[in-house]
């Protein structure tokens, strides 16, 4: 029996209709974004052969850290760095990306995100992932890096704390 429109139990099926232009223009955008995502990758490789190799460079230089604590962070930066390259070759075409958010990679990404917040707080966290992390793994981050910076009486407050505009992470001093 046919469904009509009045049946609370009908479902309700909503289209979007858009034009050539806008279909075009949301192309070109997913190939900009796909070209840039290429590019970090393809820095994210030269940087650790470099390590590899025997060199630690220092990936944050704008930030007001010391030398060590560049480093440090440096170094954790080469991890989910490495985690997303691994993503590559293990995930298949059209998968989600859910590099710092499977399996152990939880912890990995984590643990990076607290020496990171230590060391500079949101504002480091933010910029490695706009700066350094390839634009198809930076959601993911945000989803991993959820709570951190929190203490335990602001855990108590995470539902209603307000998220950072532009980066998806909980502010603790809300």
């Amino acid at each position: 029996m046919p469904q009509s429109s009045q049946d609370p139990d009908a479902v309700s099926v909503e289209t979007e209709v858009i034009t050539d232009d806008d279909y075009q223009q949301t192309l070109e955008q997913q190939k900009h974004l796909a070209a840039q995502d290429q590019k970090a990758r393809a820095q994210a490789r030269q940087i650790l052969q470099r390590y590899d190799q025997g060199f630690t460079p220092n990936l944050i230089q704008d930030i007001r850290l010391s030398a060590f604590d560049s480093l440090t962070a440096s170094r954790a930066i080469m991890q989910l760095l490495r985690l997303s390259l691994a993503a590559d070759e293990y995930g298949a075409v059209g998968e989600p990306r859910l590099t710092y958010t499977r399996g152990r990679n939880v912890a990995i990404a984590q643990q990076c995100g607290h020496i990171l917040y230590q060391l500079g707080g949101l504002r480091l966290m933010e910029r490695v992932v706009t700066r350094l992390i390839p634009p198809f793994d930076q959601e993911n981050l945000h989803q991993a890096w959820q709570g951190i910076g929190a203490g335990p009486a602001e855990i108590l407050k995470a539902t209603a704390a307000k998220k950072l505009p532009s980066t998806g992470f909980t502010n603790p001093k809300q």
